[in-house]
């Protein structure tokens, strides 16, 4: 992809301006890097910054926003770590390509007959910490906590599907501070990356068939058919989230496309 070459001056005032319209009017608890940092990420989500857009110079943004240099420096260096922003030498910093942010994986995207996702209506069913699961040291590190989340999902009201959600709980504690109905319908990565400048650039899906004992010991009233699981990656490369899907038998296709 190449970068757009534009001369920069004549844009530099309505590219800052999108940043400090999302900047608090009052003093934060939280680091001014991250405040700075949050800000461009809702910049970039808005669409305000566009992939392959140049970013205003780190100097720049000092002069026009109440911040210092080291401010500055380590918003755009967590930017770039987490592959929202990419630096070429000589040229600047700019917006990722798509390719570079996060996709979409939406794991329950049923098709309708005329091949449109059908609607979805998720209900919180609740949280605890993990049982302990050797998956957990190998996808999150020894001696981490890791949390689940439930939520039952109905396809389009036709059938429901459980999705278990488990994390580490520092990547989790974002989402419980929530309200329960935000929680029930909150699309998690986006939250990751609203709260934790986290994106997730990577989904590794699997599904087979769900055996017996499983489903039994989950409590399911319907027998599922199939489960899902999903595990997301950041632009670390490290593991963000799993999750496991079980789906009843039912007589829609399942998009697996993620790239949107």
């Amino acid at each position: 992809m190449r970068f757009a070459a534009a001369p920069f001056a004549e844009a530099n005032s309505e590219l800052i301006e999108p940043i400090r319209a999302r900047l608090p009017d009052t003093p934060s608890s939280m680091p001014k890097y991250q405040v700075l940092r949050d800000a461009i990420v809702d910049t970039i989500c808005s669409g305000d910054w566009r992939p392959g857009m140049r970013l205003p110079t780190e100097t720049e943004l000092v002069k026009a926003l109440p911040y210092s240099l080291g401010t500055v420096q380590k918003a755009y260096g967590e930017l770039v770590k987490g592959g929202l922003v990419v630096r070429t030498r000589g040229r600047g910093s700019f917006v990722a390509p798509l390719q570079r942010q996060m996709t979409e994986p939406w794991h329950c995207r049923f098709l309708a007959d005329d091949g449109e996702v059908l609607p979805i209506y998720p209900r919180l069913l609740g949280h605890e910490v993990a049982a302990k699961d050797p998956r957990w040291a190998d996808l999150f590190g020894p001696k981490v906590k890791v949390v689940r989340i439930d939520r039952a999902i109905a396809i389009n009201k036709e059938f429901d599907v459980l999705s278990r959600f488990f994390a580490p709980e520092a990547i989790v504690r974002p989402l419980l501070t929530l309200p329960r109905r935000e929680i029930e319908s909150a699309n998690f990565k986006a939250i990751l990356l609203r709260e934790l400048g986290m994106p997730v650039t990577r989904i590794v899906q699997t599904i087979g068939t769900a055996d017996r004992e499983t489903w039994r010991r989950l409590g399911i009233e319907s027998r599922p058919h199939l489960r899902l699981e999903a595990t997301a990656y950041s632009a670390a490369g490290t593991a963000a989230y799993f999750q496991e899907i079980y789906i009843p038998e039912n007589r829609r296709k399942l998009l697996f496309d993620s790239q949107l």
